[in-house]
């Protein structure tokens, strides 16, 4: 995506975590802090009132609990080694050395390799696949060995502590504490000047930041007090959306801060807001903890901040962690295996004082934040903050659940920000009834996108609807990463101008042709609870929320932790609501029972399987290189140019493969699209015969021909199934292996392809093998270097190629052979060339998409390599098992060239456009 992660700063104190919380549990609150249930009245009202500020009439109440003192224990040398020989003898320790890490079990070992475990076990990837024990225990492993470290490394006894003391800081004012709500405290009078003002010298610091400071402390002044009404004289103020993102159930405080002088802006002929150049959003995630006393107060766990900045690539963003103290929040600035800030991390804190329970916190990485917010629908990095979002609703309409409660406060913070002058293009005057039609509501938009003539959206759509706004359509819209990284997916558009409401998933297969996203045959399904009980239930996009990730599928909402059964049941309600095969005949009464019926089952079935899960099971992700870039394989001198790969060293790269790579040919026709001009153009040279109808006339307007490279189709086509568009490795199937085996997809553009400093990381394997030394290091490692075993299921969910001018074998057995090394795809295109079935209906695969592709293929298989007879018909193995060897490794090569001449050239993030993407197309 191109995102500039700015504003990190290295050497912060390397505690942070809550693992104090595991280590001496049962730290009471302190005596200012109140029973939840002392200070409302009936109505939810907060009785104490700080100053003139109105209490908050929220249904949301966030009591916030008072720090605890900063915990230390005693640990021995010989203690600490047989916690790392548990979590990591199996694999690191002599003899054993998987990835290539071998650590000492002695002193100077770990002073050696201490530091590096610790920060993996820090970010939860090691040990991979962990249990949320293990992961835990990983936690409490990293406390241990900064310390150890931190202390010179003893090899006696050392105290632990997993955070420094805090110096200085700020204790939120019990009242405010107390009074706390998802709107902050209390309500400043938006009515009286003396209420409200301004941050200008910040103003200009956030201006002229290029990274973001350290502390929370140095952002926004008294942004550490959470008091509403001390923020809102510096203009600051609360608000909390319609539709909230599921984050394992932490209650969260959302807060946006204007520059003086400026306001976000309501454009009222897109319905989207205009949020001027660094606007700031903080939102603060607290978690619940019962007392020893058995009242629920909520920790502070960590705040974000998204600096907006004009383009939105150009947006800072980090988080920040708070101490165990809740006085201090410092910028987390875990590593990523490239050194870029801040990787995923995993915290531990007590959510239970009287019997020690503790719960793992998993924080998103940077790339899990670019991936969700890329796709922003205003494309400027806010998410959340929505002319829909801000459009508070009352129970039961628009989608809104109708067990929640919605007070008044919450419903009007549209003309509060409105009349603070946060927001403009609206009436100051504005009732808060006028605004609501003013802005967008969900069942308008919905019925909307219902075809005329049909009824309008029942209420188990909207409810799903309403849930997607807010987990899913910011990467599942025409600029979200789950698009971007897959175009086959497009048409599921899940924003709120999306497919939803007016779609009938029901019989619909998805984009790779294998399962159905609803399943609506009575006949298939006999009993809709049983149905959605199975390990595989046939809807896969029920399956999609209601089960882990496993080789066909991502677990749905992605980089969020815990599990969601609000999302199972909202789902098995809707594709209960649906009508159903065999239903077309009945009465409308009918339908409905019938419908009633299946929602009362999937109300049933929902409620006995889906248990929140008692802890947290985080995989990380890191698809970064090592800097100076490490290869991924050590040993790959041992068998480049040596059995069985002898012919990496011995088939010859020339400058016909570079051309060759780079050479545009017409293999299709563009997808035309609404706001997609195609030029007038000659016919080409040459003329194909798909080109042409049965009388020889253009099929389509020659300037709608659709050119690629061979470059470009070999690693769209193979590659980026996995590797990503863009090559740095962000794919779905990318984040689905790592969560099934802990495999890490390369990140090609920064790694094999990038630079330290001045120097590429191609070097070393030119040094060895010459011009394009890469390339054979390349082919290496995707015809039969790469160990990691692909199963039928997997490849049969993850193998894309239908708008790729490319055809192979559609069999799945053929691609569970190949696994990862998906050369093998590269050889069965070019065995179809051998045969002449390359482009038809023969194949198993029957990609007619890619009949306009035979000639590009044709010239890449038989480069240096050409065709007998004997090699056509088969009559000559061994000269058929040559040819094909060369075809394959010819095709590596045009790869080679687009990764390292053409993706690596361009801005970063770009993408080669596919026949569906007209608009990203170069200007004519």
């Amino acid at each position: 995506m191109g995102m500039k992660r700015k504003g990190f700063v290295p050497g912060l104190t390397r505690g942070v975590l809550l693992l104090a919380a595991v280590i001496v549990s049962g730290c009471s609150s302190s005596p200012e802090e109140q029973p939840p249930d002392a200070g409302p009245s009936d109505s939810g009202v907060v009785v104490v009132t700080p100053s003139s500020c109105k209490p908050a009439r929220s249904a949301e109440r966030i009591p916030m609990r008072a720090g605890a003192p900063v915990a230390t224990f005693t640990e021995t040398f010989d203690g600490m080694k047989a916690r790392v020989d548990a979590q990591c003898a199996q694999c690191h320790a002599a003899p054993n050395i998987v990835g290539g890490f071998q650590y000492g079990a002695d002193v100077e070992g770990l002073k050696k390799d201490g530091a590096r475990m610790a920060l993996k076990s820090s970010q939860g990837e090691m040990p991979p696949l962990a249990s949320p024990e293990q992961t835990k225990k990983a936690v409490e492993l990293a406390c241990v060995l900064n310390s150890w470290l931190a202390q010179g490394s003893p090899t006696g006894a050392f105290p632990v502590s997993c955070e420094d003391k805090a110096v200085g800081g700020v204790t939120v004012a019990p009242a405010v504490a107390d009074a706390m709500t998802d709107l902050g405290n209390c309500i400043p009078d938006v009515t009286k000047p003396e209420a409200l003002g301004s941050d200008p010298d910040k103003d200009a610091a956030f201006a002229a930041m290029a990274k973001l400071p350290p502390l929370l402390s140095d952002t926004d002044t008294d942004i550490l007090t959470f008091d509403a009404e001390k923020l809102a004289t510096h203009g600051t103020f609360a608000f909390a959306p319609t539709y909230p993102l599921f984050s394992d159930h932490a209650k969260k405080l959302r807060q946006v801060h204007v520059p003086a002088g400026q306001s976000i802006r309501y454009d009222a002929d897109t319905g989207k807001f205009q949020v001027p150049p660094n606007t700031r959003f903080y939102k603060t995630f607290f978690k619940s903890v019962a007392g020893k006393d058995g009242y629920v107060r909520y920790q502070k766990i960590e705040t974000r901040l998204i600096v907006v900045r004009t383009p939105w690539n150009q947006s800072l963003f980090g988080t920040y962690l708070w101490n165990t103290e809740g006085t201090v929040a410092q910028l987390h600035d875990l590593r990523y295996r490239n050194g870029e800030p801040f990787s995923d991390r995993v915290l531990v804190y007590t959510e239970n004082e009287a019997t020690g329970k503790t719960r793992n916190y998993a924080i998103p990485g940077a790339h899990r934040c670019i991936n969700c917010h890329s796709g922003a629908e205003a494309q400027d990095f806010v998410l959340g903050f929505t002319p829909l979002q801000l459009n508070r609703r009352a129970p039961g309409e628009a989608g809104v659940d109708v067990n929640t409660q919605v007070l008044d406060d919450e419903r009007s913070q549209v003309e509060r920000l409105v009349r603070a002058g946060v927001i403009t293009g609206l009436p100051v005057s504005g009732s808060r009834q006028e605004l609501e039609t003013l802005l967008p509501r969900l069942e308008v938009q919905a019925r909307q996108a219902v075809p005329q003539g049909q009824p309008a959206p029942n209420r188990q759509t909207l409810e799903l609807q309403g849930y997607f706004v807010a987990n899913c359509g910011q990467c599942h819209n025409p600029n979200g990463f789950a698009t971007q990284s897959n175009p086959a997916i497009a048409s599921l558009d899940f924003s709120s101008n999306g497919i939803l409401p007016g779609w009938n998933p029901c019989g619909v297969k998805e984009s790779n042709g294998q399962r159905t996203y609803a399943v609506c045959d009575p006949v298939t399904v006999p009993d809709y609870t049983k149905d959605l009980l199975l390990r595989t239930p046939s809807s896969t996009l029920y399956q999609r929320v209601a089960r882990d990730t496993d080789a066909r599928l991502i677990h749905m909402p992605a980089n969020v932790p815990g599990q969601d059964c609000r999302a199972a049941l909202l789902m098995a309600r809707y594709i209960g609501s649906l009508r159903w095969k065999g239903e077309e005949t009945l009465s409308p009464a009918e339908q409905d029972a019938r419908a009633a019926e299946r929602i009362r089952q999937a109300d049933l079935a929902v409620g006995v399987s889906c248990t929140p899960p008692s802890d947290v099971r985080w995989i990380t992700e890191d698809f970064s290189d090592k800097v100076p870039y490490e290869p991924r394989n050590p040993a790959w001198k041992d068998f480049i140019g040596k059995p069985p790969f002898e012919r990496l060293t011995r088939y010859p790269i020339t400058s016909a493969h570079e051309q060759l790579a780079k050479q545009p040919f017409a293999t299709n026709w563009w997808v035309a699209k609404a706001g997609c001009a195609f030029p007038t153009k000659p016919a080409p040279d040459p003329v194909e015969p798909w080109m042409l109808d049965e009388l020889g006339r253009p099929r389509r307007p020659y300037g709608q021909l659709y050119y690629s490279t061979p470059g470009a189709t070999a690693f769209q086509g193979i590659c980026a199934n996995c590797h990503g568009r863009s090559g740095d490795g962000q794919s779905g199937a990318a984040k689905t292996l790592v969560a099934l085996n802990g495999a890490r997809v390369a990140n090609l553009a920064a790694g094999l392809f990038g630079t330290t400093g001045a120097t590429s990381n191609l070097a070393p394997f030119e040094a060895e093998y010459g011009a394009h030394g890469g390339a054979r290091y390349l082919l290496w490692m995707a015809s039969g270097g790469t160990t990691v075993k692909f199963s039928e299921d997997f490849m049969q969910a993850w193998v894309k190629y239908g708008e790729v001018d490319i055809d192979f074998s559609g069999d799945a057995r053929d691609w569970a052979a190949w696994g990862a090394n998906m050369l093998g795809a590269a050889r069965g295109a070019c065995d179809l060339i051998r045969l002449g079935r390359f482009g038809t209906a023969t194949p198993p695969s029957a990609n007619v998409t890619s009949f306009g592709g035979t000639r590009m293929w044709t010239e890449v298989c038989t480069l240096d390599n050409p065709l007998t007879q004997g090699i056509r018909d088969g009559s000559d193995p061994e000269a058929l098992g040559e040819w094909l060897q060369h075809a394959e490794f010819n095709v590596g090569v045009m790869a080679y060239f687009f990764l390292k001449d053409q993706l690596t050239q361009h801005p970063a993030g770009w993408i080669y456009p596919l026949r569906g993407e007209c608009e990203k197309r170069a200007s004519p």
